[in-house]
């Protein structure tokens, strides 16, 4: 159980939801770490850029990356 309440569907704002029904689309469901980062939509926005950022530098083959992720949520015990 999550120590800190996020973001529920319903009380997001516009921008919040519409990552919420991104990875609800993508994964199935909405992450504990987006309801979080949805009290704080520019932290939001700002982890979000981050990770574009990493993608686009090209500093990461697409393998490589596709594997640090299966080997995270393996190890967060979260089917991937």
């Amino acid at each position: 159980m999550a120590r800190i309440k996020g973001v529920t569907k319903s009380e997001a704002n516009d921008e919040v939801r519409a990552v919420f029904e991104e990875q609800e689309k993508r994964y199935g469901f909405v992450s504990n770490t987006a309801k979080i980062y949805g009290l704080r939509p520019t932290i939001q926005k700002g982890v979000q850029a981050l990770g574009a950022g990493i993608q686009a530098s090209g500093l990461i083959e697409p393998e490589l990356r596709h594997l640090l992720c299966v080997k995270t949520a393996n190890i967060n015990g979260c089917p991937f």
